[in-house]
């Protein structure tokens, strides 16, 4: 849908300021939130024209961006968000907009709100009209709508790396909007090649590390801090020794840095899997989670019809044996100090731009192997054993499992860098599909966390 809104000398105020201080070039997300009037706004999300005072208070269009309602923030208040905003090449104003629009949309538009359907479409084609390159503006406000389709194996891996990566700037306990907002390949995606990284999509524009070494003349980098630590540098190092790709990002966000790397190196139609790694560096934890992608129909997961399992739980098994071994009685303690995790989540049949997951299950190695045992999953056709949201009792979902990561309460305590570099040329060298992060710097108490997320809605 579509939808208006005016804006006061002091809102508009605001919206430059945000440009100023998060310039276009640079790609980085920020959002806009007011207070209307709740009878205007009682519907879903919409592309909106963004009307601002001019110098005489004549109100121009200036703006396009996505709104969405958030709460309720009384009786006859509702609370927006509007993201994406970019501005217009050139402004229209609203009065000459308005008088494009034919009697019959006239009657039923609103001066400031949500549109009807056939009014909404009636206002875009009369701003494409005054200003044809407004149209791409709105196609890219659609995908971030609809999202983009996914119809290969080379696109599941691409979604993967995407929930991969937002899982980690979870993990981490960052606010990174910038995660979600991102480019959709140019050209079809072919399974018998490497699928595109969902990292070098997210920037067309980010600088390149000077201080990364000799990475940076060897990979395709692109990071939005200079400052990248020895122990990041060492990281990178390692997945350089395997691949001839590596898209990376780093983030600062207090005292913390955060180093997100995709890895890909096999084509879609060969790759063995997919893994996440995260390495909490101060407290020396480690997390591994393996994706497993439920039937895109009936949505269950076939343990017994997966070939590739048995040796992938073995491989899980020797990774908790041996961060059991470095255990010490004054490690941290932990709710499941073992780092092996299992997602079984459907296949995805849409990428969103929203900063939301794919919705999944998360269970511990152990926890799935005690699952296979347990008769209620064997509910399929003669018994077969079968997973699904239906059958299982209990498991972590997105906020559970993110959550307890970030907090310290699940994940291995003293955790070497050793025990890290082993997992990812493991993990490359089997032909996975690797996402992994390393998180480095003080860490703040959880109660310092817990205000900073607060400041930060």
């Amino acid at each position: 849908m579509v939808a208006i809104i005016r804006c006061t000398e002091a809102e508009k105020a605001h919206l430059e300021w945000q440009e100023d201080l998060f310039p276009a070039s640079g790609r980085r997300e920020w959002t806009w939130t007011t207070t209307r009037l709740r009878e205007f706004w009682t519907k879903g999300s919409h592309i909106t024209l963004v009307a601002t005072p001019d110098r005489y208070g004549v109100m121009q269009v200036t703006r396009l961006g996505h709104t969405k309602r958030l709460r309720q923030v009384a009786d006859l208040q509702q609370k927006l968000e509007i993201s994406h905003v970019t501005l217009l090449p050139e402004p229209v104003t609203l009065n000459e907009l308005i008088a494009l629009l034919t009697a019959r949309h006239r009657v039923h538009l609103v001066e400031e709100g949500q549109q009807t359907e056939a009014t909404g479409k009636a206002l875009l084609a009369a701003l494409v009209e005054l200003q044809p390159d407004v149209d791409r503006v709105i196609g890219q406000l659609r995908a971030a709508f609809d999202g983009y389709t996914v119809r290969s194996k080379a696109g599941q891996a691409l979604a993967t790396q995407r929930d991969a990566v937002l899982g980690i700037g979870r993990m981490a306990g960052m606010s990174i909007p910038q995660l979600a907002r991102w480019d959709p390949p140019a050209e079809e995606l072919y399974d018998d090649r490497p699928p595109p990284a969902y990292l070098d999509l997210l920037s067309r524009t980010a600088t390149t590390s000077a201080g990364a070494g000799r990475a940076a003349s060897q990979h395709d980098i692109a990071i939005e801090d200079h400052h990248i630590g020895r122990d990041a540098e060492i990281f990178l190092g390692w997945i350089g020794e395997l691949t001839g790709h590596v898209a990376w990002r780093h983030f600062r966000q207090d005292e913390q840095s955060l180093l997100i790397a995709n890895v890909n190196r096999t084509a879609a139609e060969r790759n063995s899997g997919a893994d996440l790694l995260y390495y909490h560096q101060s407290r020396g934890s480690l997390i591994l989670v393996q994706y497993k992608k439920l039937d895109r129909v009936g949505g269950y997961y076939y343990p017994d019809s997966d070939g590739k399992l048995a040796d992938e739980l073995r491989r899980m098994q020797d990774v908790d044996a041996y961060a059991a071994r470095l255990r010490r009685p004054t490690d941290d303690h932990r709710l499941s100090p073992d780092p092996s995790w299992i997602k079984l989540c459907p296949p995805e049949g849409l990428i969103p731009q929203a900063n939301v997951m794919v919705q999944g299950m998360y269970f511990s190695r152990q926890h799935f192997q005690r699952l296979r045992d347990d008769p209620r999953l064997r509910d399929g056709r003669g018994g077969a054993l079968r997973f699904g949201y239906s059958n299982v009792p209990s498991y972590l979902d997105n906020t559970m499992f993110t959550r307890l990561v970030e907090t310290g309460m699940i994940g291995t305590a003293g955790a070497s860098t050793e025990m890290v570099r082993q997992q990812v040329m493991r993990s490359v060298r089997e032909g996975r599909l690797l996402t992994a992060g390393v998180l480095t710097g003080k860490e703040q108490p959880q109660s310092a966390r817990n205000s900073a997320r607060r400041r930060r809605r």
